[in-house]
């Protein structure tokens, strides 16, 4: 349905995402998955075992990444559901562990390598077009600041989750790094158009789209209905 609601069918006539990539800071992507695989133009990971990170190993051991993928780019075929971009093409950066939580360090180091994959200081090889970030935190870090502006005056657009934090907060406000003015803040809207009850809100939110029993893609060539902000975000 969400796909749907923000007419994205609408806009295939004039673009489908051909040519674009979008970096999905995450728990990894599905490396096999049938409705992602295609689209897919490979990954890092940086996430630490036993104090190393295996730069191979980004394949998404949690769903959430997957999930967040399919939104984005998940395949115009015969199977399962239908991103918004379906020819856009995706890029894997793994900063979450399988519990979906992580380290600002891995973050910063995601995102610097989107758009300086070889540590020279050229960001004109960026990897991508888009970075998607459906996570946050309460803390406003100025080092992560510092990435995400890096990433914005190369070009990149930025879009993230503003976070669950509306049940639970007496003034809700919204997750960094979509609180940061580089990004684009986003809550989570219903099926009816109303604000998802979870949804975190206030004056840096920029858009909401669909983030409620959102369907899509999922870890081990599954799919799976989610909710939450961070399945907002990849709308966008």
């Amino acid at each position: 349905w969400g796909v749907n609601r923000t007419d994205a069918d609408l806009a295939w006539g004039t673009t489908r995402g051909t040519g674009k990539v979008v970096a999905v800071v995450d728990t990894g992507i599905d490396k096999t998955h049938p409705d992602l695989a295609a689209n897919i133009v490979g990954g890092r990971n940086f996430v630490r075992s036993r104090g190393v990170a295996d730069p191979t190993k980004w394949n998404d051991d949690n769903g959430h990444g997957t999930h967040v993928s399919g939104t984005v780019a998940a395949l115009d075929n015969t199977v399962g559901v239908i991103g918004v971009a379906p020819e856009a093409k995706l890029l894997a950066v793994n900063v979450l562990d399988r519990n979906c939580s992580g380290y600002l360090s891995d973050i910063i180091a995601g995102l610097g390598w989107v758009v300086d994959p070889n540590g020279d200081g050229n960001t004109s090889d960026k990897q991508a077009d888009v970075v998607n970030m459906s996570l946050g935190t309460d803390s406003d870090v100025q080092s992560f600041h510092d990435a995400v502006t890096a990433v914005y005056n190369a070009g990149v657009v930025l879009v993230a989750a503003a976070g669950n934090d509306g049940d639970t907060d007496p003034v809700p406000s919204v997750d960094y790094p979509a609180a940061y003015l580089e990004v684009v803040a986003v809550a989570a809207t219903d099926s009816s158009d109303a604000r998802a009850y979870f949804s975190s809100r206030g004056p840096d939110v920029e858009l909401a789209a669909p983030g409620v029993s959102v369907k899509s893609t999922y870890k081990g060539g599954a799919y799976a209905t989610l909710s939450g902000t961070s399945m907002a975000s990849p709308h966008v």
